[in-house]
């Protein structure tokens, strides 16, 4: 077993996974609604959240610790030490992921709003095909790494 979360992350075998899977093209990606996109990148997030959480044994303790990397205030944490690494077009995404309707969910809750954004580029990212970038946002998401390995 691997004792650093990065080796999870950045694994050969998981970047073979999730590079031959199907995904549509980058138009049809940025034309997909935020749900959408959200809901890919939540899902992404909290398997990497726990795959990087597999060095504790207890189920319950995995659980515990899987919620806290994916909560709302971890997101959106995450989220605003990223922006400025993000360019034009992702910086587009996330201001149309915090203003859509799915954000706006829970009321004008910023938080929420910045989860949301977070999953939606999370999404988006994968479905164009930028894992690289992808990869070092979750590193910064769940490792708490520096917003300059993102780059």
């Amino acid at each position: 077993m691997h004792s650093n979360k990065i080796d999870y992350i950045d694994s050969i075998s998981t970047k073979l996974l999730l590079e031959n899977l199907p995904r549509p093209s980058k138009t049809e990606a940025s034309l997909l609604p935020i749900s959408t996109l959200a809901y890919l990148g939540d899902a992404i997030h909290g398997f990497f959240a726990k795959i990087s959480s597999l060095n504790v044994l207890n189920v319950k303790e995995i659980h515990k610790r899987v919620s806290g990397l994916v909560s709302k205030h971890s997101q959106a944490r995450c989220l605003d030490q990223i922006l400025p690494t993000l360019n034009e077009q992702e910086m587009g995404l996330v201001k149309r992921a915090m203003n859509s309707k799915t954000a706006k969910k829970y009321g004008n809750d910023e938080e929420y709003r910045k989860s949301t954004a977070l999953e939606a580029l999370i999404g988006y990212l994968y479905l164009v095909g930028d894992l690289d970038k992808m990869f070092r946002i979750l590193m910064v998401s769940l490792t708490g790494a520096t917003n300059d390995r993102v780059r």
